[in-house]
């Protein structure tokens, strides 16, 4: 019996800003790519998409792509659907979702990490020996890892009830999620029940491609997929998968 792929989430940063590439805290600041990461974005997509064995992900397999309501994201999006044959894409729906909003920076918009210690250190937020984390620390008059743990959380939610009705139908459904370089650790921390509030050690540079999945074919067990370079055919992947 031909074995179904297991359900996965493939997660894809945002391609190059000015701000990613100069280390800048950007939320709600709506700016664009530039003309690197658009040529990256549709290299992304082209390396992504298709039937080859070095791609990651068959179109047909795809149900639900979701995005960011930030301009970097969808149009990251749009870039990296280029590489799918028209005729499949008009069959796919692209929604925007504000819990994938990158974490609210409030005060810190804009600034370096670096530039934001030294401003609570001048402000007396911080004592000279404290070290500021976002994870632990949060924003002032933005958002602290409580009220980030609870959007990524009811998104997550949301993915398990999408993948639970393929799952049981025993159908393919890989979801794409477009989004943001902290945002986007959130949800993979939260999606094997990480707390926020420790610096969770994942690395995600813009245009950065990751996998989520489930461990033996369960959505009780989800789990970090450790992708290769390449894709294993479903009927040669081990059944300890």
């Amino acid at each position: 019996m031909t074995k179904k792929p297991c359900p996965r989430v493939i997660f894809v940063r945002h391609g190059q800003t000015e701000w990613s590439k100069s280390g800048q805290h950007t939320s709600v600041t709506d700016i664009d790519l530039t003309p690197f990461g658009i040529k990256q974005m549709k290299a992304t997509g082209e390396a992504l998409f298709g039937n080859q064995p070095l791609n990651l992900i068959d179109p047909a397999h795809i149900t639900h792509i979701f995005t960011s309501p930030r301009l970097r994201a969808r149009h990251t999006t749009e870039l990296i659907l280029e590489a799918i044959p028209a005729q499949v894409r008009s069959h796919i729906d692209v929604e925007v979702d504000d819990d994938l909003a990158e974490w609210y920076y409030g005060k810190y918009e804009g600034m370096k990490p670096d530039e934001i210690r030294r401003y609570r250190w001048d402000h007396g937020v911080d004592p000279p020996e404290h070290k500021w984390s976002i994870w632990s620390d949060g924003c002032e008059d933005g958002e602290n890892y409580r009220d980030v743990t609870t959007r990524i959380d009811r998104f997550i939610a949301k993915l398990l009830s999408i993948q639970r009705k393929y799952m049981e139908a025993d159908e393919a459904s890989d979801i794409i999620v477009v989004a943001h370089g902290h945002i986007l650790r959130c949800l993979v921390a939260r999606w094997v029940h990480r707390e926020l509030s420790t610096d969770p050690q994942l690395m995600l540079d813009a245009g950065g491609v990751g996998v989520l999945s489930y461990q033996h074919h369960n959505l009780d067990e989800p789990a970090i997929y450790l992708a290769g370079a390449f894709t294993v055919p479903v009927d040669e992947k081990s059944d300890d998968i």
